[in-house]
């Protein structure tokens, strides 16, 4: 049997269910710029919850989270600013 499973990038909605399941919480005041930073950036559920594991303190988690994804849109951006090359 063939089973296809849709593994998409992490939603604003997934990222508070994420946020209650692991950290407990369902606001934060940096919960607007995940929220912002996942409608541009395309992360996995596995590298958000990766992230909520490194520390059970909710500041400490998010702000991890948030470095991860201002590490991936400045990544992002690098690739965009860059010359096309053809081979």
């Amino acid at each position: 049997m063939d089973v296809h499973i849709d593994m998409t990038y992490c939603t604003p909605g997934g990222f508070k269910m994420l946020a209650s399941n692991y950290l407990g919480i369902t606001e934060h005041p940096l919960f607007v710029q995940i929220e912002n930073l996942l409608g541009v950036i395309d992360v996995t559920p596995a590298e958000v919850g990766e992230q909520f594991l490194l520390d059970e303190d909710p500041d400490i988690a998010l702000n991890s989270l948030m470095e991860l994804l201002l590490a991936k849109k400045r990544n992002h951006d690098l690739k965009m600013k860059a010359p096309l090359t053809f081979q």
